[in-house]
C-alpha cells in the first residue's frame, strides 16, 4: 500500500497542478472466486484461445486520470491533456496482496498545434498507443505499446488518417562471456559446485517505429486501416547485436452491420514478429536473443458483435495463424481457434451467457488442444454486449487435450464454478 500511495500522490500532484476542471477519473478492474473439482482453486486455461467468460483466475486493476488544463487567451483552439495510468495485477487469493504497481501511462497529448489541421495530435510520454483487441477472449492483436515515446496522429493526409509514432523497446541477448555461480547437484544433498552457468547477458537498446493508416473507405458502411510496424536495434559501440530488424504488417476491414459490426484482420510478421504471429503476440515485445531471425508468420482473425432481435447478441472470433522456422530447431508453428458468445437479455439488467471455444495447436512435434463450455447468469448496469459493471455467476466444463494443465493424463476434462465481476468507467 505504501507504494501505491507514494505514486498515486505523485500522480494526482501532477495533474492537479495549474488545473482548474474536476479531473477525469477512469479505469478498469476484473476479479472473481471460484473452485474446480480436480484441482481445487479456480484457474484459467488458454483464455486467448477458447473465451475469457469463467476462465479467468486473476485481480486486475487500472486506476486512469485525465487532465485537460485550462485553456490560454488567444490558444482557445487548442487542447492539451496530461494522462496518466497506474496497473497492478495479482492473483486475489488473499486480503493484503503486496505487488508492484506500474505507471502504465504518463504523457501529454496537444490536439490543435497545427494550423492547417486542428484535428491532428502531437504526443509524448508513454501510453498504450491505439491498441486493437478482441473482448471475448482478452487478445490484443495489434499492441506496440512500449516504453516513452512520441508522434502524431489523425493527421489529414488524403482520404484518411496517418499516424506515426517512436517508442523505445529496450530487451537483452546473451554474450560470449561465462557467467559463473553456484550449480545445485541432483542429489539433493551434496553441497552445490562452483561453474559456469549461462552466459551473461546484456542490454539491447531497441526502437519501436509505427505507421497507421485508418479511415479509407471502401463501400458502404466498409473501412480499411494499414499499419506498418518496425522494430529496430541500435547497437552500441563495440556491441554486435544478434536479432535480426522485424516488420509487422496489418490489415483492418471494417464492416458496418445494421445490426452491429464484422471485423476482418491480416497480419504478416518476420522475425521475432513473425515468431509472434502463431504465439499470439501484438508487437509490444521482441526476442532479443537471435533465434527467431527466420522466423515468418501471418495469422487471420474474423470477430464482431451482432444483434438478433431486441434481446439476443452475439460475439465470436475465429483466427488461425501459423509461424515458420521458429527458433533454433526452425519449427513450424500452427494454431485455429474459435470462439462464440451468444447472450440473451431477459431485461434491462439481467441476461443468461454462453460462451463456446475450441483450439488445437501444434508446434513442432508437440500438439495441444482443448475447449470450454461456459454458462453464466449476469446481471449489468444496462443491456447492452457491452454494458459494465457485470456481476456474473457461472460454471465451466474445460477439457485438455493433452493433460497438460488438469492432470497428467490425455483428455482430461474438469469443472470450475464461481462469481467474476468486470468493470470499465
Amino acid at each position: 500500500m505504501k507504494n501505491l500511495n507514494r505514486v498515486a500522490i505523485a500522480v494526482s500532484a501532477a495533474l492537479l497542478t495549474s488545473a482548474v476542471g474536476a479531473v477525469d477519473f477512469n479505469g478498469y478492474m476484473r476479479a472473481g472466486t471460484g473452485l474446480s473439482g480436480n484441482n481445487g482453486e479456480n484457474y484459467a486455461f488458454e483464455k486467448n484461445k477458447i473465451g475469457r467468460l469463467g476462465n479467468e483466475n486473476d485481480l486486475y486493476v487500472e486506476f486512469g486520470f485525465r487532465q485537460e488544463l485550462p485553456k490560454i487567451t488567444g490558444m482557445e483552439d487548442q487542447k492539451w491533456v496530461v494522462d496518466a495510468m497506474i496497473a497492478q495485477g495479482n492473483s486475489g487469493k488473499n486480503g493484503w496482496e503486496d505487488g508492484d504497481f506500474n505507471v502504465a501511462q504518463f504523457n501529454v497529448q496537444a490536439t490543435g498545434l497545427i494550423a492547417s489541421d486542428k484535428e491532428a495530435t502531437m504526443w509524448a510520454g508513454k501510453r498504450y498507443y491505439q491498441r486493437k483487441d478482441i473482448h471475448i477472449t482478452d487478445f490484443y492483436f495489434l499492441n506496440t505499446s512500449g516504453g516513452a515515446g512520441g508522434g502524431i496522429e489523425n493527421l489529414s493526409v488524403g482520404p484518411g488518417k496517418l499516424s506515426l509514432a517512436w517508442m523505445l523497446d529496450d530487451g537483452s541477448q546473451n554474450t560470449d562471456e561465462d557467467e559463473y555461480g553456484y550449480i545445485p547437484n541432483p542429489d539433493g544433498v551434496t553441497a552445490p559446485t562452483w561453474g559456469v552457468v549461462g552466459k551473461k547477458s546484456e542490454s539491447v537498446n531497441g526502437h519501436i517505429f509505427d505507421a497507421r493508416y485508418a479511415g479509407i473507405n471502401l463501400w458502404n458502411n466498409a473501412t480499411l486501416e494499414v499499419a506498418a510496424v518496425y522494430n529496430v536495434a541500435n547497437e552500441k559501440e563495440h556491441q554486435t547485436v544478434k536479432a535480426d530488424d522485424g516488420v509487422m504488417l496489418t490489415a483492418i476491414l471494417q464492416q458496418g452491420l445494421s445490426h452491429g459490426f464484422n471485423q476482418t484482420v491480416l497480419q504478416y510478421g518476420t522475425s521475432s514478429y513473425g515468431t509472434q504471429m502463431a504465439a499470439l503476440g501484438a508487437g509490444a515485445w521482441f526476442d532479443r536473443s537471435g533465434e527467431q531471425n527466420d522466423a515468418t508468420g501471418y495469422r487471420v482473425i474474423n470477430w464482431g458483435v451482432v444483434s438478433f432481435g431486441d434481446n439476443i447478441e452475439v460475439g465470436h472470433q475465429l483466427m488461425y495463424a501459423n509461424s515458420a522456422d521458429v527458433g533454433l530447431a526452425k519449427e513450424e508453428h500452427e494454431l485455429f481457434s474459435a470462439v462464440v458468445r451468444p447472450m440473451y437479455k431477459w431485461d434491462q439488467n439481467m441476461k443468461t451467457i454462453l460462451e463456446l471455444g475450441v483450439f488445437s495447436e501444434s508446434k513442432g512435434t508437440e500438439d495441444k488442444g482443448g475447449s470450454k463450455v461456459t454458462i453464466a447468469q449476469a446481471w449489468s448496469m444496462g443491456d447492452s454486449f457491452w454494458a459494465r459493471p457485470e456481476l456474473r455467476v457461472f460454471a465451466s466444463y474445460l477439457t485438455d487435450d493433452e493433460g497438460t494443465t488438469m492432470g497428467s493424463s490425455k483428455g482430461d476434462s474438469d469443472y470450475t464454478i464461481g462469481m467474476q465481476v468486470e468493470a470499465w468507467f
